[in-house]
């Protein structure tokens, strides 16, 4: 799985879902609005990639790896929503946005411009 966007969207859906007794294909289907064969094979890449492991319940998990990305991402995520909002952007838009804008920065520029707007580490 290749595709930055599309590693950071399953690793996201998956923490936001995510209980400590793992998660199904289905429930990522469900929460990402995709088929259960999509997942499937994203779920195979995923692992390939050492981002989850699935065990023979096939249940989900994310890895140590799986993890840190998909907090890196909901951290983009948020900053990028609650800054939009910020500048007045409605919600609806700010939600659609920020899901584009978190793919879109490097880990460089995003400390940047947290630092330049003084949000560090508000959300950890």
């Amino acid at each position: 799985m290749k595709e930055r966007k599309s590693t950071e969207d399953y690793l996201k859906a998956i923490y936001g879902i995510e209980a400590q007794d793992g998660v199904h294909g289905s429930d990522i289907a469900k929460a990402m609005q995709v088929s259960r064969p999509t997942v499937s094979v994203a779920l195979r890449a995923l692992a390939q990639e050492g981002y989850v492991r699935i065990d023979e319940g096939r249940r989900v998990y994310l890895t140590e790896p799986g993890l840190e990305v998909a907090r890196d991402t909901c951290e983009r995520n948020r900053f990028f929503r609650e800054l939009l909002m910020d500048l007045g952007v409605d919600q609806e838009t700010a939600v659609r946005d920020a899901c584009e804008l978190e793919h879109a920065v490097s880990p460089r520029s995003f400390s940047a411009m947290k630092a330049a707007l003084g949000r560090r580490d508000e959300s950890n």
